[in-house]
């Protein structure tokens, strides 16, 4: 019991960790969108470049993130996936499975602003070549 709640609480970390680096992604995303409408490429290509560090931070994180998941017994980690798609886990109410639970929620929304702020500069920038096509 007592390395579940180690794993769980390194789970928690871990989230904490992503949660910022994806909130610095999204900033670093609204900067570079503003750089881009003040047509100031300069700053354009010193915010994508420092996006692009903070995005290779995220993916560390993230396989940080599956390395503890596999470490994790089978149960626990099917618990974990659970709560990180964002969904609660019936008869499980303790601190770690609230806080991952609310991080995972956390992380979801700043992913969908940071995609969306995204979008825009893309279909500004290239128009019907844009990564993301009409919807």
């Amino acid at each position: 019991m007592e390395r579940r709640k180690e794993l769980f609480e390194e789970v928690v970390r871990q989230l904490q960790k992503n949660y910022v680096r994806l909130s610095e992604i999204e900033k670093l995303t609204k900067e570079l969108g503003d750089a881009l409408s003040r047509s100031d490429n300069e700053a354009a290509q010193i915010f994508l470049g420092m996006r692009e560090d903070e995005m290779d931070k995220a993916d560390e994180g993230k396989r940080g993130l599956y390395a503890i998941l596999d470490a994790m017994d089978s149960k626990d980690r099917d618990s974990v996936r659970v709560l990180l798609n964002g969904h609660s886990i019936n008869g499980e109410k303790d601190e770690e499975t609230e806080k991952i639970l609310k991080l995972s929620v956390q992380i979801k929304h700043v992913l969908e602003r940071t995609i969306e702020a995204d979008k825009v500069i893309s279909r500004r920038l290239a128009g019907k070549d844009s990564y993301y096509q009409p919807e």
